[in-house]
């Protein structure tokens, strides 16, 4: 299971498609709930984020540090300072939007 902390319309579409066309199970992160809530009522779930959420990061490493969930997080562009926060925090994997779509199947697939 991965849980999908992204807010972004048109890319949840594309990630939901592309997991039901997977048979990848998915839960998406509503808006009003902290991603940590959504992570422990799905125990063993990895979690592909979107970077470029505000606060997200910082949600990230106490959730890395509570749960250790593999974390796969992407980011509009390439953003030197943002990238150093994410390794930091605990990500797993950072990725370019470019780079996620290109590669969609192959995340989802890994978990």
């Amino acid at each position: 299971m991965i849980v999908v902390a992204v807010r972004d319309l048109l890319f949840r579409s594309k990630i939901t498609s592309a997991a039901e066309r997977l048979a990848v199970p998915i839960v998406l992160v509503p808006r009003d709930r902290p991603l940590a809530d959504v992570v422990r009522e799905a125990p063993g779930a990895s979690v592909l984020a979107d970077l470029n959420q505000p606060g997200l990061v910082s949600e990230l490493a106490a959730l890395k540090r509570d749960t250790g969930a593999r974390v796969v997080g992407f980011l509009g562009h390439l953003q030197a300072d943002l990238i150093e926060a994410a390794e930091e925090a605990g990500v797993d994997e950072v990725l370019t939007r470019g780079q996620l779509t290109g590669r969609l199947d192959e995340v989802l697939r890994r978990g």
